[in-house]
């Protein structure tokens, strides 16, 4: 898998996928604004996943599926062999990964957010052009509550754009 870091995103492909193997998943990151109204460019898929061990294995399955591996920067990910089982994910923490469809992040610990619970009771369900199903986007409240706990100088603009798309200001 060569290069794999140089595969644009293709966020669809990426989505059905995760579909097609029943994962429990809400999005998450740059990606999940335009469900509310805002859009802007991003170089990965962020998702958080439902936690029950049935879940996490049907994720490790997908993740197969897009021969995902751990983005280790400068390393090339092949020289390692490193796959990622439900017990690699069970035993939760963020991944970054590189998949044939771009980069993916697994995010199990995020800013802001008690339980995924918590997160996918306060998401929005939206269609998505290209992907067969809905996908569960987080809500309003919780993607100002993640990105006001992250605090980094690209969430203070989303949150500005998303109170923008609100009419808020």
């Amino acid at each position: 898998m060569t290069g794999v870091g140089e595969i644009a995103l293709d966020p669809e492909r990426l989505l059905s996928t995760l579909q097609e193997h029943s994962v429990e998943f809400v999005v998450v990151g740059g990606f999940s604004l335009a469900a509310h109204g805002v859009v802007r460019g991003t170089k990965d898929l962020d998702i958080a996943p439902g936690q029950d061990q049935g879940n996490l294995k049907r994720l490790a399955s997908a993740l197969a599926a897009l021969e995902a591996r751990i983005d280790l920067g400068d390393i090339d990910p092949d020289e390692l062999g490193i796959a990622l089982s439900r017990d690699d994910l069970a035993q939760g923490g963020n991944f970054r990964l590189l998949t044939i469809c771009g980069r993916l992040d697994v995010m199990q610990s995020i800013d802001g957010v008690r339980d995924y619970t918590e997160l996918s009771r306060r998401s929005v369900e939206v269609s998505v052009p290209g992907v067969p199903e809905p996908v569960w986007f987080a809500g309003y409240e919780s993607l100002i509550t993640m990105k006001s706990a992250a605090g980094r100088d690209q969430d203070l603009i989303d949150i500005a754009d998303l109170r923008r798309a609100r009419g808020e200001s």
